[in-house]
């Protein structure tokens, strides 16, 4: 999501990590909005679900552009970071699935009988909470990004007042 358009008047390193502070940190008041709405809206049944629910803000090296990501940690990552994870992926949750035949792997022995796990699971319906959570937000996250936006234009200013915008003759 694109912080309006901003550029860079000052290449100095002192302005350059002002702006890029500023930019980063609107955008995670925004990605705090965001998982705060997506936690009220997970389905109930997937208690564990919200443990998966993440935003990550980065720079982008070649343009500078600052980009806030909104999706889902994988199982690993949520009990890398000591919580539990839900048995149900956020891929499905979001999109669906179809309907599909289950077979087990593990078959249990029991006295010269060999017992298997087969089942036709009927598929789910695609909820598609991450999208319509941000679609439906999207006043909010510019809300919450106005504090900072304010402050980047502050900055940009101070830029501005920095460039002399007359031209200066030397002699020697």
């Amino acid at each position: 999501m694109p912080l309006y358009n901003v550029k860079f008047v000052d290449k100095s390193d002192e302005v350059k990590k002002a702006l890029i502070g500023l930019s980063k940190t609107a955008l995670r008041e925004s990605g705090k909005v965001i998982r705060k709405k997506l936690r009220q809206n997970v389905p109930i049944r997937t208690k564990r679900f919200k443990n998966h629910i993440a935003s990550w803000v980065m720079i982008n090296r070649q343009t500078g552009q600052p980009t806030l990501q909104i999706g889902f940690y994988g199982w690993q990552r949520v009990r890398k970071r000591g919580k539990q994870p839900s048995h149900t992926s956020p891929w499905w949750v979001e999109f669906g699935t179809k309907p599909h035949e289950i077979n087990s792997t593990s078959f249990m022995h029991y006295e010269d009988i060999v017992v298997g796990y087969h089942a036709r699971h009927p598929g789910q319906a695609a909820t598609h909470v991450l999208r319509d959570t941000v679609q439906n937000n999207i006043s909010e996250i510019r809300a919450a990004q106005e504090k900072y936006l304010a402050e980047i234009s502050e900055t940009i200013e101070k830029a501005n007042r920095k460039v002399l915008n007359e031209d200066i003759e030397e002699d020697d």
